[in-house]
């Protein structure tokens, strides 16, 4: 692969993780009450990881002489501005398993890219930990 496309889909991963459903709820902040607290720090635990493995693959992306462009969050998030943490944690399952999913697919596509590829296996694995933490938390959620 040239190094032009790993570099494309290494800023696609750095979108992924840089305006995440996680990272979008850091700045919407949503309702919480009592009993949020676990939900609260596991979110608060994925935002902190994948603002450093952003700043790891911007840096990457710089070194290779890349503009960085962050992108913008999904327009789907602005539907669930003001929501309530437990309400939003079955969301926040079901989009992290379309990262993983998505991941998984830059991550096969940066195979030639020794460098771009550890850091998509770093977030890949990342992203499957997220997914495991946040489906703990659904049956102890009452919606």
């Amino acid at each position: 692969m040239r190094q032009i496309d790993s570099s494309q889909r290494l800023m696609q991963l750095l979108v992924h993780h840089y305006r995440s459903l996680p990272m979008f709820l850091t700045e919407a902040v949503p309702w919480t009450h009592r009993g949020d607290e676990q939900a609260t720090g596991v979110l608060l635990d994925i935002v902190e990881g994948q603002r450093d493995l952003s700043n790891r693959i911007a840096a990457e992306l710089e070194q290779r002489g890349c503009p960085l462009d962050m992108g913008e969050y999904p327009m789907e998030f602005l539907d669930w501005h003001f929501l309530s943490l437990d309400f939003l944690v079955q969301r926040l399952v079901e989009n992290q398993q379309h990262e993983v999913d998505a991941i998984a697919r830059l991550s096969a596509e940066l195979s030639d890219d020794a460098v771009a590829y550890h850091l998509s296996q770093e977030a890949l694995g990342a992203a499957k930990g997220y997914l495991e933490s946040l489906s703990e938390l659904t049956p102890d959620l009452v919606t």
